[in-house]
């Protein structure tokens, strides 16, 4: 067992090379202790929804960011390299079917879910398989109540975002807030059985929008925001370019009070000032946090940038891309713990044994199946919110950054 390569790799000046690495005979670019990883590489699979009309192309880029950086900075796993069998999601659940039949026939250790808002589709197959699905957060509610031991996520379930949304809003006054999603069945479900009871609980009056996924006129949306006359306005989750065309719309119409951004970020870069007094609700310190994050959790983000950098997508820091990658270097982190072969029973095990396990960027987790009543793939019940500051930083709604949350808020199912 290697030790623990996960202790922050000091970030030299970035270096941009042309292409998506660097070559073998020289040291990885940005890194002054890369440690490359040779021999046969180790094999998982990672579902991303890269492609369709709600597709997050980001969350692609931060599973091969992760690869590089583990590669080609941590030394691999005990030395060896790993290889992520990427399957391409694209919202239905025929393709996440699809992608978990040939991650079962390739006998891949596990699947990591970068995000991925269909992966419910995968999880019959790949549970009766005995493949563990594990990621940073869960695109769906499905994931998140598999029985103990078929998934596994570190920041906790979808819930998390649900009752985050809603308590952060309350404890900042908000008592009327509109939020847009995109039109699909699992927004509906997710509207109806967590946010809406979860804001009746808080005493906040709570409406939605549900645009297209494609074609939409956020004008329109915007305008039937405040039409509600609310107190705060914004989305549950959307795509980087529709948070970005919301916004702007409800700052054009003459909305000054509080955006609710949901994992949004790139809205912060295209809107300057306009952006100033956002709430931003990621999983995890962000790039733009970086300031007032920890100074370990800052060198982090140091290396995730370089690492994008490095595969050519310097310009994507957003909290998806993000998301994956730290999924990829906490499940190398995980593997180094492993005795001998890293098979599917294996991974299990070693994810069921983590307590008080830091993790990239976020925060420490337990994977005991207590986290959060109803949910045993939940390592976590804890949550972090950011605001959008004049100088286009984020800083934590509260002092100490991650706060606990109230579980018992959440309805029963």
């Amino acid at each position: 067992m290697r030790t623990n390569k996960l202790l922050p790799v000091l970030a030299a000046s970035v270096l941009v090379l042309a292409g998506c690495g660097s070559s073998d005979d020289s040291k990885s670019a940005g890194f002054d202790d890369a440690e490359k990883a040779s021999g046969d590489p180790i094999v998982f699979g990672a579902q991303a929804p890269t492609k369709g009309a709600a597709a997050y192309p980001q969350t692609g880029y931060g599973v091969e960011a992760g690869e590089w950086y583990v590669n080609n900075v941590l030394g691999g796993v005990d030395g060896r390299p790993i290889e992520i069998e990427t399957c391409a999601g694209d919202g239905s659940p025929e393709t996440a079917i699809n992608c978990a039949n040939g991650f079962v026939s390739k006998k891949v250790p596990f699947v990591l879910d970068a995000y991925d808002q269909a992966i419910a589709g995968a999880v019959p197959v790949l549970s009766a398989a005995g493949i563990p699905i594990i990621g940073t957060l869960s695109g769906g509610g499905a994931a998140d109540s598999a029985p103990y031991g078929d998934s596994f996520y570190f920041t906790g379930p979808t819930t998390v975002s649900a009752l985050g949304s809603m308590s952060v809003l309350e404890s900042l006054d908000k008592e009327k807030v509109t939020l847009a999603v995109n039109e699909t069945p699992t927004s509906h479900q997710y509207v109806d059985d967590l946010i809406k009871p979860i804001a009746d609980s808080l005493g906040i009056d709570f409406s939605v929008q549900y645009p297209p996924a494609t074609g939409a006129n956020f004008n329109v949306v915007a305008a039937t925001q405040l039409s509600e006359d609310p107190d705060a306005a914004g989305v549950i989750a959307l795509p980087e370019d529709g948070c970005t065309a919301l916004f702007q719309a409800l700052r054009q119409q003459g909305f000054d009070g509080t955006i609710f951004a949901g994992s949004c970020s790139q809205f912060i870069d295209d809107m300057g000032a306009q952006a100033a007094g956002a709430i931003v609700q990621p999983r995890l310190w962000v790039p733009l946090s970086k300031d007032a994050a920890p100074a370990e959790v800052q060198t982090q983000l140091d290396d995730f940038a370089t690492a994008m950098e490095e595969v050519g997508y310097g310009d994507e820091l957003s909290a998806r891309s993000l998301y994956a990658f730290a999924g990829v270097v906490n499940m190398v982190d995980v593997l180094t713990t492993i005795s001998g072969d890293i098979t599917n029973e294996t991974v299990r095990t070693a994810m069921k044994g983590l307590k008080d396990f830091p993790t990239f960027a976020g925060p420490t987790v337990t994977c005991d199946g207590q986290q959060w009543p109803g949910y045993p793939s939940a390592c976590s019940h804890k949550a972090i919110f950011f605001e959008v500051q004049e100088n286009s930083t984020l800083a934590p709604v509260n002092d100490d950054g991650y706060i606990e949350l109230d579980p018992s808020l959440v309805p029963s199912s």
